[in-house]
């Protein structure tokens, strides 16, 4: 009797035990969620899954008209704002949010949801926080993402189940014959039973082991939104409406699954043990994952609708957080027709960033010395852009603006493995922008720095002032960087001209960042030579040429047709 009182106490000990460290984690986990709300996030994430999160957006992208292309992307270092924003707590909002942010609106109304879902988690904190410790819960996806997983199962070759129905049968015979008829022959029938059942569960087990996190995962997702509907949210009513039909059509795949094997590994608790013996001689779990896999690939179309209903609230949150972490922002308004209106902009990157402003009705050459702002600038603008068209928050006290296609075209390298100089991957990024152009039905939005920078200076002024003439006669909105001052007056039909620029103290350049109208007065590359300590004589040589080249050039002012 004493062992029976002493054994029970051992587990009430151990109960009361494992609830307090269940309470301690929660809120733990809790206050996690609220520094990151309300402080900068801490986050990184390794290089694979970085690209395994981009799946969904590169399937779903075949579809859609308006996406942010790699060049774009890249040029922008839009993987820098996205961390900025991601707030996600599972891989279902992270891999939503990219996708968000690579797909940017084509009409101004489409983000009216998102806006309701910002300003609702935003006047309801403790709601909020109970949607994030759901998708806390759901946590992250290894190995691959979750749109992978899913796709992996509905493309998985499933077999019959007759092999493990037969290996049952064959095992329970066999326990019979050793019983209840002839023991000689049931021992033998017995040996030869494990083993056959043995053999052809680890063979089918090694088949399906990678695609056992996908189903668990998937029910997992299944359990997360039937949570979610429990809470009855009010202002998730038409998200919990769907979600809670979705739970009721896809009830049958999170039942019992506990009867799969965990991809991790086992515990190495008892009952793991215990579960893995039942397992291997019944076969539950491939009966199990084949019933499973059935119904994936049944209603698949529910199962990506429950993903993209979870994604949109949780990257909804993320925007919410993004916007409290933020001290300057704003939400866009876009129109039909527009001039492109941007007051005190600047680059969310930027740890003291000088805002500027500018209204552009028509095509903007910006020019300016080395290091003065000009790149800068029209990152702000792009960035700013993808901004107001896909999370609907700028980093602004005002944006203006139609539903643009943007597009970029400003870092480029050669291409060794295909043989392309540094000349030819800038001619064919502008043509691809002269072809969207064409093709589009949006207007285009581009930024273009130091057009052809990688040919000589008559050809460039020449080829670039035609290119940009084009854009500037077109529907495209083009925002050009040169260090070229002869586009200036080229240009003057089609563009306006901003610059930025600096002032020398002490031998010591100096620059504001500060955008002003009109070309640019002053060039700095010489004198910053000097700065540097190069030899007089090499200095005054630059000087000399640079005023003969002045006047070689002073005949192509007149001359664009």
């Amino acid at each position: 009797m004493k062992i029976i009182f002493f054994g029970a106490a051992i587990l009430i000990v151990l109960i009361i035990v494992s609830i307090k460290s269940s309470i301690e984690n929660r809120e733990k986990n809790r206050q996690k969620l609220i520094k990151e709300f309300e402080g900068e996030l801490e986050r990184e994430i390794e290089y694979t899954d970085y690209e395994n999160m981009k799946t969904y957006f590169y399937e779903m992208s075949k579809s859609w008209d308006n996406v942010i292309d790699d060049d774009t992307w890249n040029d922008l270092g839009m993987d820098d704002i996205f961390m900025k924003i991601n707030n996600t707590n599972s891989s279902v909002g992270r891999e939503y949010l990219y996708a968000m942010l690579r797909h940017p609106c084509t009409k101004p109304d489409e983000q009216k949801w998102l806006e309701d879902l910002i300003n609702s988690f935003l006047n309801k904190p403790d709601e909020r926080l109970k949607v994030q410790e759901l998708f806390l819960e759901l946590g992250y996806a290894k190995l691959i993402g979750v749109y992978r997983y899913i796709r992996n199962i509905v493309d998985f070759d499933t077999r019959s189940n007759r092999v493990h129905y037969l290996a049952q049968i064959f095992l329970v015979l066999s326990i019979f014959f050793a019983l209840f008829a002839r023991p000689d022959i049931g021992v033998i029938a017995f040996i030869l039973a494990v083993a056959f059942t043995v053999i052809t569960y680890y063979r089918e087990k090694a088949r399906i082991d990678a695609y056992l996190t996908c189903v668990k995962w998937i029910a997992q997702m299944i359990c997360i939104s039937k949570k979610l509907v429990s809470y009855k949210i009010d202002f998730l009513g038409d998200y919990s409406n769907k979600l809670n039909k979705l739970v009721a059509s896809l009830k049958n795949i999170p039942k019992n699954i506990f009867l799969l094997v965990s991809a991790s590994g086992m515990s190495g608790s008892l009952v793991e043990i215990a579960l893995d013996y039942l397992r291997i001689f019944t076969h539950v779990d491939l009966i199990k994952f084949n019933g499973i896999v059935k119904e994936v690939k049944e209603k698949q179309d529910e199962i990506l609708e429950m993903y993209e209903l979870l994604g949109k609230i949780e990257a909804s949150i993320a925007v919410c957080a993004f916007r409290n972490r933020t001290k300057i922002w704003c939400v866009p308004e876009l129109k039909t027709e527009s001039s492109l209106l941007i007051k005190d902009g600047y680059h969310l990157i930027l740890s003291d960033p000088v805002a500027n402003s500018i209204d552009a009705s028509r095509c903007v050459l910006l020019t300016g010395s080395n290091a003065s702002g000009k790149s800068t600038f029209l990152k702000t603008v792009a960035i700013n852009a993808i901004l107001a068209q896909t999370i609907n928050t700028v980093a602004a006290t005002k944006y203006v603006g139609e539903c643009y296609r943007i597009v970029s075209s400003m870092s480029h390298r050669d291409d060794i493995i295909n043989g392309d100089s540094y000349y030819m991957i800038e001619i064919k990024a502008l043509k691809r922008i002269l072809d969207m152009e064409k093709n589009s039905k949006q207007r285009i939005l581009c930024f273009l720095d130091e057009v052809l920078r990688g040919t000589n200076t008559v050809e460039r002024i020449a080829a670039s002032s035609q290119i940009l003439k084009s854009f500037g006669c077109g529907r495209t909105l083009c925002f050009a960087a040169t260090h070229d001052i002869e586009l200036t007056s080229l240009l003057k039909e089609w563009y306006d001209n901003y610059h930025f620029e600096e002032s020398f103290e002490n031998n010591d350049v100096k620059y504001n960042f500060i955008l002003k109208t009109g070309p640019a007065v002053t060039r700095n590359a010489i004198k910053l030579l000097a700065q540097t300590g190069y030899d007089k004589n090499l200095i005054d040589n630059a000087v000399k040429m640079t005023e003969v080249f002045e006047n070689q050039l002073k005949d192509l002012k007149e001359i664009v047709p």
